[in-house]
């Protein structure tokens, strides 16, 4: 006995603590959203391509094995089904997907995946089309895709472009632009269309900073964004960045508000040094565009 806990007890719970460091280590790449938890792919197998050749079909797969998931069978099939449209097969058809469990005991869970896969064809990209857009030309937006005519239709570097879209908005002011692809497939290409919502531009409004009268002196002097200029989101990590020595060392990024008048379209700054300042306490609340003043 051992604190009132057999020996045995002990010894288990230490085996577990055990396994699941080494599970732990296995994770080639992370995709959990709880640390604690999960699967690991230890193999897949695939069956049904016509195609695709074995070296292939393994190099494919082989992306899979070590990465850690949540224990979620649709995301799994998504993950899959991600494998052969970065490689073209864009109308795959992933069935039949089983999951097989390894050590129960390990944490996370090793796995293995078996699916019967219909490649389908590949497709080629046609074309790229570019609406809604204004703040930029349709070269300058199509020049954030590595993806051109002719080229293998791979998913992953659509989605590649579209993070690099995003950049070239946001910097200048466009913080609730979205946009919206769509394809229109043929035998062998796709049509794609990228629909853009830009929304309003917004500049820098006012700055309010909740802190001692010194320390509220240096951050404004210290705030690079002048009243009415673009508004750069990216730059309030910069602005933390840069004043550490003089921001508390309990201050978060959170700790940094912006509240943004769509109608107005401008974008209120609030450093909250001191949260318990009786001004800062007062609600701050985005207005929409569609809001009745």
């Amino acid at each position: 006995m051992r604190n009132g806990r057999p020996l045995s007890c002990v010894f288990l719970q230490l085996i577990a603590v055990l396994l699941s460091t080494y599970a732990y280590g296995e994770c080639l790449n992370d995709f959990r959203s709880n640390k604690s938890g999960g699967v690991v792919i230890s193999d897949v197998a695939i069956s049904g391509t016509q195609t695709i050749s074995s070296k292939l079909l393994g190099d494919m797969t082989s992306t899979l094995v070590g990465a850690c998931f949540d224990d979620n069978s649709e995301e799994l099939g998504e993950r899959l089904k991600a494998l052969f449209q970065d490689r073209g097969y864009f109308a795959v058809d992933v069935k039949n997907l089983k999951i097989k469990s390894g050590d129960p005991l390990s944490m996370p869970k090793p796995i293995t995946l078996e699916a019967e896969v219909s490649e389908g064809q590949r497709y080629r990209l046609q074309e790229t089309r570019v609406t809604g857009n204004h703040a930029f030309s349709a070269e300058q937006i199509l020049s954030q895709f590595s993806l051109h005519k002719g080229d293998v239709f791979e998913r992953r570097k659509i989605k590649a472009g579209l993070v690099s879209l995003r950049e070239l908005y946001n910097p200048q002011g466009y913080l609730e632009m979205f946009f919206v692809p769509t394809t229109l497939m043929s035998d062998t290409s796709i049509i794609l269309t990228i629909e853009i919502t830009e929304g309003p531009q917004y500049h820098m409004g006012e700055l309010q900073v909740f802190a001692e009268k010194e320390t509220a002196s240096k951050l404004r002097a210290n705030w690079q964004l002048a009243e009415g200029t673009v508004f750069d989101p990216s730059y309030v990590s910069k602005y933390i960045s840069d004043n550490r020595s003089i921001l508390p060392s309990s201050f978060i990024p959170e700790s940094i508000q912006v509240v943004t008048d769509c109608p107005r379209a401008d974008a209120t700054v609030r450093i909250l040094v001191n949260a318990l300042d009786p001004k800062a306490q007062t609600p701050a609340k985005n207005v929409p565009c569609d809001s009745q003043k």
